[in-house]
């Protein structure tokens, strides 16, 4: 869905990618459709206060082996080099 939105309206809004959210993965896959937001509440209530640390550095070290560099670089990414 979040394809989807962002093949239609870009950066025009803000889109957050929410549910399913559970690990540094899940929100980069987001991030790639075209989230600039991402939620983890049911994340963070089962997995406790650190979880958003854990997201944290799993992020950033996606971000650190991709070609992008910044995290707003990779909003999107996905949908447009397939446009």
């Amino acid at each position: 869905m979040l394809r989807r939105l962002y093949a239609r309206v870009g950066d025009r809004i803000t889109l957050v990618g929410v549910g399913g959210v559970e690990n540094a993965e899940d929100a980069w896959q987001r991030i790639l459709a075209g989230a600039t937001l991402v939620q983890g509440y049911s994340a963070f209530i089962y997995e406790g206060p650190f979880w958003g640390r854990a997201m944290h550095k799993g992020l950033a070290a996606r971000l650190r082996t991709s070609p992008y560099a910044s995290l707003a670089d990779a909003v999107g990414a996905d949908v447009r080099t397939t446009a």
